[in-house]
């Protein structure tokens, strides 16, 4: 899953039914920066995708709920959830657009600049020739240690 994905999805649980009439998210201004770097797990990240997240609204019921409750959701997404290759790449902040047309609705139009990385894993039938081998594009497979064992050892010459 993707950030925007990842975004929509928070913000699909989070708000009622009703407040996501006529919602749509897209993604705009995508930027390939190349960033190898080896991952561990026959994993490398051979660059990243910066872009900007678009998350809309043609009818949001202002009356009904604030357009803070979905900027409070987009920043408590960001806090939580947002790759570190954020902050890395410097992506953009959010700029909030509401433009309120009648009494009840507004436009509302909230872009935040976003990354995800690219990332191949080895794959002997994968689609992606490269350094000899073939690779297929994967999510990225973190392991994290739940224990450890540290041994010292000190020499004295």
């Amino acid at each position: 899953m993707n950030q925007l994905e990842s975004l929509t999805a928070f913000i699909t649980e989070n708000l009622p039914p009703d407040a996501m009439q006529f919602f749509m998210s897209n993604q705009e201004d995508a930027q390939l920066i190349r960033s190898q770097k080896a991952l561990g797990n026959d994993q490398i990240r051979m660059g990243v995708m910066t872009y900007t997240g678009v998350i809309s609204w043609d009818n949001f019921p202002f009356r009904k709920y604030s357009p803070g409750l979905v900027y409070a959701l987009v920043m408590a997404w960001l806090e939580e959830h947002a790759d570190p290759l954020r902050e890395e790449f410097r992506a953009e902040d959010v700029n909030v657009d509401p433009q309120f047309n009648d009494e009840d609705s507004c436009l509302l139009d909230i872009t935040v600049g976003l990354a995800d990385p690219l990332i191949i894993r080895v794959q002997e039938d994968g689609p992606v020739p490269y350094r000899g081998k073939r690779w297929t594009l994967v999510n990225p497979e973190i392991w994290t240690a739940e224990t450890m064992e540290l041994f010292v050892s000190r020499s004295h010459e």
